[in-house]
C-alpha cells in the first residue's frame, strides 16, 4: 500500500516540458530545410508526435506499474537485454556510408538495444546491490557486477557505438562509488577496465578520427572537425538572446544532425545563452528532485533505482552539452527527451514514469527521541 498519495508534480512538469521543447525545436531544425531538400518537410514532426505521444503512454503505464515489478523481473529483463545486444549484431544498417549493426527493425519503427541497456545497467545494479548489500565489500560482491557491466561493454562496443559503451561504464562506476562498494577494491579494476575501453575505442578509426577532431577543431575544421565547428558556430551566432525560433541558419546543411547529436547548439543559436542556461537548470532542478526523492525512500531497491536512473537522464545531458561545446569528444549521445529519436525518447520516458512512481513510495521513517540532559529533541 501506498503512503504517499501524490507524486510529484513539478518533476513531472519537468519531463513534459522537455518533451514539448524537443518537438518545437525539432519542427525548426527539420521543416524548412527539408522543404529546400524536395523532401516532405513535415516528415520528421509527424514522426517525433508519433514518438511523444507513445512515450507519454510509455511513461503513464510505467507510473502505474508497482515498483515490485522490476525488482521481481530485473534480471530478467537483465537476460533479455543482453540477447538482444547479440541479436543486432546480425543486423547491419547503413551509417553515414558505413555498416553499423545498432538497430532490430521492427516494422514501422526501429529499436535500438543500447538504449534499452542504459535502463537496464541501472535496473541490474537495484536488484544486486538490495540482495547482496553484506557482501558489496568482499571481491565477489565486486566481481559478478563487473562481469554484467564487462558483457554489455563489450556487446555494445561489437556494434560498434562507442559512446554508448562509455556510458554504460560512467554509470556502473557512478552506482558502484555511491552504494558501499570497497573503492580499495574497485578503482584499480576501473583503471585496468578504463585503459581497455580507451585501447579499444581508439582502435576503431572513426573513434580516432573524433578524438583528433576534438583536440584539434581548427586544424581538421574542413573534413573531421566540421560538426565541432559549426556547432560553435552556433554559439556564437546566436549569443545571449539567440536569433529566435525558426531564425537559425545552421540547419540549412551547415551542421548535420542538428537534430539529433547537436540539438543543443541549435538551442545556443536560436535561443542563446540565456536559452541554454534554462536546458541546463531544467536537467539541475531533475539531479536535484532525483536524488532527493531516491536517498529518503525505505527500501534498498527503490533507492538505487531512482538514484540510477537521475544519473542516466543527468549525465547523458551533461555529455550532450560537453560534446556540443567540445569539452568531450563526440559520442552521439543524444539530448534526453529533446533529441530526436524514438528509442531514447521511449526509454527515457519509461525511466520517468518510475522515478515519478518512486515520488509517491514510502519514505524513511525518522523517530524523534527526546535528550533527558539537554532537553531537546535529537533524531
Amino acid at each position: 500500500m501506498l503512503r504517499n498519495l501524490h507524486f510529484d508534480l513539478s518533476l513531472a512538469f519537468a519531463f513534459i516540458l522537455l518533451i514539448s521543447i524537443g518537438v518545437l525545436l525539432i519542427y525548426s531544425a527539420t521543416t524548412v530545410p527539408n522543404i529546400f531538400s524536395n523532401k516532405d518537410p513535415y516528415i520528421y514532426i509527424k514522426k517525433e508526435l508519433f514518438f511523444s505521444f507513445f512515450a507519454f503512454i510509455v511513461m503513464i503505464v510505467a507510473y502505474l506499474t508497482p515498483i515490485e515489478f522490476w525488482k521481481k523481473y530485473a534480471y530478467y529483463i537483465t537476460v533479455i537485454t543482453i540477447i538482444l545486444l547479440i541479436l543486432v549484431l546480425f543486423f547491419y544498417v547503413e551509417l553515414k556510408g558505413k555498416s553499423v549493426r545498432r538497430w532490430l527493425n521492427l516494422g514501422i519503427v526501429r529499436f535500438q538495444p543500447s538504449e534499452l541497456a542504459k535502463f537496464t545497467i541501472v535496473l541490474f545494479f537495484a536488484k544486486y546491490i538490495s540482495r547482496k548489500e553484506k557482501v558489496l565489500n568482499s571481491w565477489y560482491g565486486i566481481t559478478v557486477p563487473l562481469i554484467v557491466v564487462s558483457i554489455f561493454v563489450y556487446l555494445i562496443l561489437k556494434e560498434p557505438h562507442n559512446g554508448g559503451a562509455i556510458f554504460i561504464a560512467l554509470i556502473s562506476i557512478l552506482l558502484m562509488l555511491s552504494f558501499k562498494f570497497d573503492l580499495k577494491k574497485i578503482i584499480p579494476l576501473f583503471t585496468i577496465g578504463a585503459g581497455l575501453l580507451a585501447f579499444s575505442v581508439y582502435n576503431v578509426e572513426y573513434a580516432r578520427y573524433r578524438l583528433l577532431a576534438f583536440l584539434n577543431p581548427l586544424e581538421h575544421r574542413t573534413d573531421i572537425s566540421y560538426q565541432i565547428v559549426q556547432a560553435l558556430i552556433s554559439f556564437v551566432k546566436g549569443g545571449w538572446f539567440g536569433e529566435g525560433l525558426g531564425a537559425g541558419s545552421q540547419k540549412f546543411k551547415y551542421l548535420p544532425e542538428i537534430q539529433t547529436d547537436y540539438i543543443f547548439a541549435l538551442i545556443g543559436e536560436e535561443f542563446g545563452v540565456i536559452g541554454c542556461i534554462f536546458i541546463l537548470s531544467i536537467f539541475l532542478f531533475i539531479l536535484y528532485k532525483g536524488i532527493k526523492i531516491s536517498i529518503n525512500l525505505e527500501d534498498k531497491f527503490s533507492q538505487v533505482l531512482g538514484v540510477g536512473i537521475t544519473y542516466v537522464i543527468v549525465l547523458q545531458a551533461l555529455l550532450h552539452f560537453a560534446v556540443n561545446l567540445n569539452i568531450f569528444p563526440a559520442t552521439g549521445i543524444t539530448l534526453p527527451f529533446v533529441s530526436y529519436g524514438g528509442t531514447s525518447l521511449i526509454i527515457m520516458s519509461l525511466m520517468a514514469g518510475i522515478l515519478l512512481r518512486l515520488s509517491k513510495e514510502p519514505k524513511k521513517v525518522f523517530v524523534l527521541k527526546k535528550s533527558r540532559s539537554r532537553r531537546r529533541y535529537v533524531r
